[in-house]
């Protein structure tokens, strides 16, 4: 069955979960941002503090990133040029990032970044380059 993805802007959410005595759990529930479940997940470690990691957007895939420890910072551009800047300190929260946004992410010394995708890897499904994106945004506007 195939579904249409509803939500088209960047935002942040927070993922349902208890906390006990014992911890804290919490868990993906989120049907209307991946209607088909995720498809690949991966995790960024040992990212030196103020280095960028991401520096892409995506044709298809749509994202949530997530700070498992420590802090990002994470630069999302649209289409019309629009920045957004989000901070991601709480592993409870989500920030899902749809296809076509550039997306830089700016870590601190002990951060590591856990990212969920809709998407199975596709190196045809990247803009690497920003100068493609932007030349992509002049003819799609």
């Amino acid at each position: 069955m195939k579904f249409e993805l509803t939500v088209k802007e960047p935002l942040i959410f927070d993922f349902p979960g208890e906390s006990r005595d014992s911890g804290v759990i919490n868990y993906w529930d989120q049907e209307q941002l991946f209607p088909n479940g995720i498809q690949r997940c991966f995790w960024v470690s040992k990212v030196k503090a103020g280095e960028t990691r991401g520096n892409h957007a995506h044709y298809r895939e749509s994202q949530v990133l997530v700070a498992i420890h420590g802090e990002l910072e994470v630069e999302v551009i649209a289409m019309d040029g629009t920045k957004q800047l989000f901070q991601l300190k709480n592993s409870a929260k989500g920030l899902f990032i749809p296809p076509l946004f550039w997306v830089s992410v700016s870590f601190s010394e002990d951060a590591i970044l856990l990212a969920l995708c809709d998407q199975k890897y596709s190196e045809e499904d990247y803009i690497r380059d920003k100068s493609d994106f932007d030349q992509y945004k002049k003819r799609n506007q």
